[in-house]
């Protein structure tokens, strides 16, 4: 039922959705800019709060500029998620939370970067409780990563 299910899903797919799908799959698209969101989301959180604990305003714009980028390219490395899903992932629990876990992130991230541009239009350092979230979402990330990882390299 399942692959017939899929070969419906196939033929319905609209051409350009088709190819995109292929490129994504063939050049890996998506392993390749998990490494930017898993790399500038920590980047900008520990930033921002060594930015907070020495009072260091050159640490507060890389936590701008990081969490700006890793907004822009969270969105991306989701639709590439969601091209690059394979008929097999369909029932895996592992996957099917790393997928809604990694696409919530995106939407999230929006709002995250907002407010942390709030501060940075403002000139003050971001506050506790966005450095809080901040944590909560690399936490989130680390986890996400590991159940995509866990499919990946078969872990």
């Amino acid at each position: 039922m399942d692959h017939l299910l899929a070969l419906i899903v196939a033929q319905a797919e609209p051409a350009s959705q088709g190819w995109l799908r292929d490129w994504v799959t063939a050049w890996k698209i998506h392993p390749i800019l998990v490494n930017f969101t898993a790399a500038l989301i920590p980047v900008s959180v520990f930033s921002d709060i060594a930015a907070r604990l020495w009072n260091n305003v050159s640490l507060r714009i890389v936590g701008y500029w990081t969490m700006l980028f890793a907004a822009a390219i969270t969105p991306f490395t989701v639709v590439a998620g969601w091209l690059f899903w394979d008929h097999n992932d369909n029932g895996d629990l592992h996957m099917t939370i790393h997928k809604w876990l990694g696409t919530s992130m995106a939407v999230i991230l929006i709002g995250v970067f907002a407010w942390r541009a709030t501060s940075q239009v403002q000139s003050r350092r971001p506050g506790w409780l966005y450095l809080l979230v901040g944590l909560a979402i690399v936490a989130a990330l680390i986890y996400q990563g590991n159940l995509g990882g866990e499919k990946a390299f078969g872990m």
